[in-house]
């Protein structure tokens, strides 16, 4: 049986994609400091918080059991072109908690280590920062491959560019190891849409959005390609009170663009009219189910809004901060079956 630490675990992608591959494994602990995740993945995983280890930073190594793969998509809040940028410092910044992922592998020496973060890790900004991480890990006694793997070319509706990075023991590496080949992707968007959305997700009717739909016939994109990215991009949006990427109206005869946390930049559809992404379009995303949706949302209505239907805003900012489970998969099919 595989034995799996997950830190920064989110809603557990690395865990669904085993479960999707009917890999026997058993997640001896997870780490996530937010309690809306936390308890997300609770409900998912069947696994009960009492084994959530909470603050990384106060992780005990001599404390944890013997495991074999340990996951880490540690935080990118410092490293995104949406964020801040402050980069990778240990004990100041977010991402800096990477060093308390290296700090556990080093004590506990997994055969296995899958890390994930955005494409700007790898970018002239950062790639100092980039090339320590691997010559730690080097270090540490792990040969690691690594590749900028983007979602649409493994069978996702959504494009999504993350860098991966797979870690193995030098002991047991039968350098074997390959990230998947990439496919051609026909999907759309519109296999995810829902049936008759509620009318909050649709945009208001001001003066930016009847200019937009007077000026947009969905014939205009009827007869055009979508972009290297898989993206149908219908136009903007010319608000001046919206950020530029909050602007942009794609089709759903495309791929999704990349979720973001915050329901403010949840993306742009046209149908009939301008809506946003729905939170279960935005599970169906990532490779979730509804069953697993649903099983979150009742969960959170129950436990944080008195049973009411409020939970909209972290339903979002969960997906947005998901890995997609499709490339998990096909990472940890190659990894584990080679």
């Amino acid at each position: 049986m595989l034995k799996v630490l997950s830190l920064f675990s989110g809603i557990g992608a690395f865990e669904k994609a085993l479960e999707n591959l009917k890999v026997e494994h058993e997640v001896i602990k997870y780490c996530e400091i937010d309690k809306y995740a936390s308890y997300a993945y609770s409900l998912l995983h069947d696994i009960g918080e009492e084994k959530n280890l909470g603050d990384i930073s106060k992780v005990k190594t001599v404390e944890l059991g013997d495991f074999d793969l340990l996951t880490y998509g540690f935080p990118c809040q410092d490293i995104s072109l949406a964020g801040k940028r402050k980069g990778i410092i240990k004990g100041e910044t977010r991402s800096g908690l990477l060093f308390e992922a290296l700090r556990i592998i080093e004590d506990k020496r997994p055969e296995y280590a899958i890390a994930e973060n955005v494409r700007n890790l790898v970018s002239k900004m950062f790639i100092k920062d980039f090339e320590e991480l691997l010559s730690t890990l080097d270090n540490l006694g792990y040969n690691s491959y690594w590749k900028i793997v983007n979602s649409k070319d493994h069978n996702s509706i959504q494009s999504r560019e993350r860098v991966f990075i797979v870690s193995i023991r030098k002991d047991i590496d039968n350098k074997k190891f390959r990230f998947p080949e990439e496919e051609i992707n026909n999907r759309k968007l519109l296999e995810v849409l829902q049936d008759n959305p509620d009318i909050k997700y649709y945009c208001k009717n001001n003066e930016y959005l009847k200019k937009f739909i007077k000026e947009v016939k969905r014939k205009t994109v009827e007869f055009r390609n979508p972009n290297k990215s898989g993206l149908l991009r219908i136009g903007d949006i010319e608000n001046p009170n919206m950020l530029e990427m909050n602007r942009r109206v794609f089709s759903d005869e495309g791929l999704s663009p990349t979720l973001v946390t915050g329901s403010d930049s949840i993306p742009k559809i046209l149908t009939c009219k301008v809506r946003r992404l729905t939170p279960l379009e935005c599970w169906r995303l990532t490779g979730f189910t509804d069953e697993d949706y649903w099983k979150v949302r009742k969960g959170f209505e129950d436990k944080f809004y008195k049973g009411k239907d409020r939970s909209d805003s972290q339903m979002y900012k969960l997906a947005g901060n998901s890995i997609v489970v499709e490339v998990i998969e096909k990472i940890l099919k190659n990894l584990l079956y080679q």
